[in-house]
């Protein structure tokens, strides 16, 4: 699939790669703007994939989520909240990222809880490590252990 991301080669020959993709409901979006200001405008450089920001309009949404979390992007970032309990487009992109590593054994989804939640943290992603944005003792390190995280093969 080509001609899918702003800067992909319209002809198809080089695919737009990514370090990560962020799935985050638009409530959140504030969240993901600090987050690309501290992982791709810092010294960790990361290039993360945000749907709003980096998807050129026009194709199936399904498909396009598909190609970028299966074959263009390292790993996925999964932000955490109320909201993202709601959101369809979500749950989509984060069974289907789990599906391409049952057990989570390659280590290639990464949740991350942005703000504090009233719900139940979902219970499919209950079996891995989380890192929290809302945790006052661990804040300081937050943004190096997700860039970290990102940053493994």
């Amino acid at each position: 699939m080509s001609g899918i991301t702003t800067r992909d080669d319209p002809y198809g020959n080089t695919p737009e790669l990514f370090d990560a993709f962020i799935c985050y409901c638009q409530k959140d979006i504030h969240f993901v703007q600090e987050m690309i200001r501290e992982l791709e405008q810092t010294e960790f450089k990361l290039k993360l994939c945000v749907f709003d920001r980096d998807v050129l309009p026009g194709s199936c949404v399904w498909s396009i989520t598909s190609e970028l979390i299966e074959r263009r992007c390292r790993k996925m970032v999964v932000v955490i909240s109320d909201d993202y309990l709601d959101s369809n487009e979500c749950d989509f992109q984060t069974k289907f990222a789990l599906s391409l590593s049952p057990g989570a054994r390659h280590k290639r989804l990464i949740p991350v809880k942005c703000k504090s939640m009233k719900n139940e943290f979902p219970s499919i992603l209950r079996f891995i490590t989380v890192c929290d944005y809302t945790n006052p003792c661990t804040k300081k390190w937050f943004w190096i252990r997700l860039a970290k995280s990102l940053l493994l093969p």
